[in-house]
């Protein structure tokens, strides 16, 4: 395993210069998320793996209906709930995980209207086939493309206000206000003795945990390409996406690999700035992903492309809601609801939506994030 040291002038070195031996003390920074104990892995996260690739089913089963056909309710809700073995994957049929139950409480509502409106407006689509306008769901085709998408009577795509709902709701909420928190990393959390019959302490699996819902490579970012085809998906995806324009890939990397081996060492000053780092960066991957997408709305709201604009419409709801959920986060309840349900049309219908309503969401991102401003109106 190669190593990177990084090094640490101690505060107390006056009062035992007269016993210095000329060594800095130093914590060994793994190049990769990869740590050892007695030469095997102690890095582990089965379950967030497990919880990515149910969300991913469940969207497909979801996008199936964009051809008129009809999905499921009943599987729908076993899918979230993993009950009934409704997936494809055999282990994921066979694993105790499910998103339901780590599922922001104040969201789960909203995840279920979604499945259910998507079975029924997919049940009405078998029949009819409706093409979607103002105040009636139905199918709408983005561009010229012959792909078709269902939407509600608001435009909501229902296959994105399911994805983006839960790596809001999940992913992003588990990361930042329960494995990041003071109660699986906190001071007071076991990091000597380890997990019966596991190699790990509570404490390290918890960062862990929290390195899994991000969803990168453990080498990342020095692949070729950087994500692999069923890498390139949820925050994983959307933090690269990023990279050209912010540089985050690497820092938010080295902040979870410095803060896992700052737990390995004991340093909890060094975990907390590093858990500071990852929270910061998440979130300004969110922000800046919001004015990528409100460009792109933009633009096919100006050239009369109203499936596309559902569409990217659709994924920009989502990743202004997951916004709130940073325990940092620089626009406050009343900025995120104002975007939500007025810049992004009034009570959140996307066919009311206006270029002034989406300049106005604009400005309110990159006011609060000043890294956006030189960027806005090219990300």
């Amino acid at each position: 395993m190669k190593f990177k040291k990084l090094l640490f002038v101690s505060l107390l070195a006056p009062f035992f210069a007269c016993e210095s031996t000329n060594e800095e003390p130093s914590i060994l920074i793994p190049n990769t998320y990869s740590f050892e104990r007695n030469g095997s892995s102690t890095v582990s996260y089965q379950g967030q793996t497990d919880r990515l690739n149910m969300t991913t089913e469940i969207k497909n089963y979801i996008s199936s209906a964009n051809d008129g056909s009809e999905i499921s309710l009943t599987k729908l809700l076993n899918m979230y709930s993993n009950n009934n073995s409704p997936f494809e994957s055999s282990e994921l049929n066979a694993s105790s995980k499910k998103l339901e139950d780590k599922t922001n409480p104040a969201e789960v509502n909203f995840i279920k209207s979604v499945l259910s409106e998507a079975a029924s407006t997919s049940a009405k689509m078998a029949q009819n086939r409706t093409t979607a306008s103002d105040g009636v769901a139905g199918l709408i085709e983005r561009g010229n493309s012959g792909n078709f998408i269902l939407v509600n009577e608001k435009g909501w795509e229902f296959k994105e206000m399911f994805e983006k709902g839960v790596m809001g709701a999940v992913f992003y909420d588990q990361i930042m206000n329960v494995y990041l928190s003071e109660s699986k990393i906190g001071n007071d959390i076991e990091n000597t003795l380890l997990e019966e019959g596991k190699n790990y302490t509570a404490m390290e699996h918890h960062w862990d945990e929290a390195f899994g819902y991000w969803g990168v490579p453990r080498d990342f970012p020095s692949g070729d390409p950087v994500l692999q085809d069923s890498e390139n998906i949820f925050w994983a995806k959307y933090t690269n996406g990023r990279d050209a324009a912010l540089n985050v890939n690497e820092p938010l990397m080295q902040a979870y690999i410095t803060g896992r081996a700052a737990i390995v060492a004991k340093d909890y000053a060094l975990r907390d700035t590093q858990k500071q780092k990852i929270i910061e960066l998440h979130e300004l991957v969110t922000a800046a992903t919001t004015v990528h997408y409100i460009n792109r709305t933009m633009n096919s709201l100006s050239t009369g492309d109203i499936g596309n604009m559902l569409h990217l419409l659709s994924e920009t709801y989502g990743f202004v809601k997951a916004i709130q959920y940073s325990p940092m986060k620089k626009l406050t309840n009343q900025e995120i609801n104002d975007i939500l349900t007025k810049d992004f049309g009034e009570g959140g219908n996307f066919w009311k939506v206006t270029m002034d309503g989406l300049n106005r969401a604009k400005e309110r991102l990159s006011n609060a994030y000043p890294e956006l401003n030189p960027i806005k109106d090219v990300l």
